[in-house]
């Protein structure tokens, strides 16, 4: 346990389903690296493997990324924008090491808190809406989404 948070929580849970098949494939898959980072991170293990598994943690992000994008542009998802700007932020946090916001001795820290905050988050709420909307059911696009029940980490606001 690192700062409050117990980090063999960050698992899937089915919970998370979207009802989107490829989305929750890449989420499983996203969930898992980011886990990987945090675990290498809490337990001290060396810089190197630390270093490879932020890595592949931070390709595997831009990769879903660039698909839940596509998949938005395709669809013609209205309220993308506002989406883009919540990908957006957790690139900047992210690469937060390469601008100096965050000095290279404390950035796998840094981000072993940030990544599973934000990426249970952004699940929970932007992902679920999008997902809502393209299952078509979302009834009202605008109003905030339920929190579903049995939620991991479900003291993050949806």
């Amino acid at each position: 346990m690192a700062n409050g948070v117990d980090y063999h929580e960050l698992v899937w849970n089915d919970d998370l389903s979207l009802g989107v098949d490829e989305i929750d494939a890449q989420h499983k898959e996203w969930i898992d690296l980011v886990h990987r980072f945090q675990m290498a991170v809490v337990e001290g293990r060396s810089r190197e493997e630390v270093y490879d598994t932020l890595a592949a943690a931070v390709m595997y992000t831009e990769k879903h990324f660039a698909h839940e994008t596509a998949l938005m542009q395709e669809t013609g998802y209205p309220f993308i924008d506002d989406h883009m700007v919540q990908h957006d932020l957790a690139r900047q946090q992210i690469h937060a090491f390469t601008t100096g916001t965050v000095p290279e001795e404390g950035i796998c820290e840094y981000l072993a808190e940030f990544l599973p905050q934000w990426l249970m988050l952004h699940i929970n709420s932007s992902d679920r809406k999008f997902a809502r909307w393209l299952n078509g059911t979302d009834q009202n696009p605008c109003a905030p989404a339920d929190a579903p029940s049995g939620r991991v980490f479900a003291d993050i606001p949806v």
